[in-house]
């Protein structure tokens, strides 16, 4: 039997980008390696990925000491956190060798195949290797759809008073809308408990990542959290203004929608605009459009269908 390779993954301090590397991990994992994770998002949630070896963030100064026995050493983007080829003398990144966004592709997807055509993996899945703990009881609150309304970008961000109209809409209809945001976003969404939606104030990333799970649905703009959603197995909405690059960044382990506004022609103006043009609306009808995918399939843990997109006023 031939010696386990040794494997170190450092993950970009984003969460959505740590998740999906743990793809690339997952699958490592699953071909015989010893995988060890550096990251402070993928550390929190630590007891969410059981068999994996996590630590912290590795600071550039440690990487080379703390590098030296592994085999192989793989990061998503060049340079970022560091420059690992600094350290290490196998180095793959991820995104040297890949289409970094563009059409006909999901992320989930493309790191499963990169497995398997560049690394030589057999039975490679897209499945990230995410286990809830025991005792959470999925959709204990099957009608909370729990709402992220923040980004790491404020372009990327749906009209704060959208998804108070929203909110209200889902109420009226027996949902249950709860915010999740941080610490230091609470203040300014504190206004939505007097619209009768809920704030919960959850205990760390772990902590939100057991408040979807046992919630029934996710609505949110393009971020880590909406892919952290669709890792516990929650269909996911996200709302966008670039339906091309939403389409190859999307949430990819549950059944997921996308709805974005009708054409608008250059992104400056798509920017500008789509929080504008894509209303509460349109939103709550996309929402049915997941709903029924769901119910049509029997199962929300899986999607195999990556084709439910919705451009308003776009038949589907």
């Amino acid at each position: 039997m031939g010696k386990q390779e040794k494997v170190a993954i450092l993950m970009a301090p984003r969460l959505g980008d740590s998740l999906l590397m743990m793809v690339i991990a997952n699958n490592f994992r699953h071909n015989g390696a010893q995988v060890s994770i550096f990251g402070d998002y993928i550390w929190q949630l630590r007891d969410w990925f059981p068999g994996f070896e996590i630590h912290r963030s590795l600071a550039e100064e440690q990487a080379q000491a703390a590098l030296c026995d592994f085999d192989r050493a793989i990061q998503m983007h060049p340079g970022w956190p560091f420059d690992l080829t600094r350290y290490h003398p196998t180095v793959t990144i991820y995104d040297e060798h890949v289409v970094v966004t563009g059409k006909g592709f999901v992320k989930a997807y493309q790191m499963r195949d990169f497995c398997r055509d560049f690394f030589g993996h057999s039975g490679t899945t897209h499945a990230n290797g995410l286990v809830a703990p025991d005792g959470m009881a999925k959709h204990r609150h099957p009608k909370r759809v729990a709402i992220h309304p923040t980004s790491t970008g404020a372009l990327r961000c749906w009209a704060p008073r959208h998804f108070g109209k929203l909110a209200k809409d889902l109420i009226k209809a027996g949902y249950e809308p709860a915010f999740i945001v941080s610490p230091a976003e609470r203040a300014d969404w504190e206004w939505v408990t007097r619209l009768g939606a809920e704030l919960p104030d959850n205990p760390g990333l772990s902590g939100v990542a057991s408040y979807i799970r046992e919630s029934g649905w996710f609505i949110g703009n393009e971020s880590g959290i909406g892919h952290l959603a669709s890792a516990t197995g929650i269909p996911v909405l996200t709302l966008t203004g670039r339906m091309k690059r939403t389409r190859a960044w999307r949430p990819a382990w549950s059944h997921s929608r996308i709805v974005a506004p009708w054409y608008i022609p250059g992104g400056r103006l798509r920017d500008r605009y789509w929080r504008r043009l894509l209303t509460p609306q349109h939103v709550l009808w996309a929402f049915g459009k997941l709903r029924s995918d769901t119910a049509a399939s029997g199962n929300p843990h899986i999607n195999n269908d990556i084709d439910t997109d919705i451009n308003v006023g776009e038949a589907v």
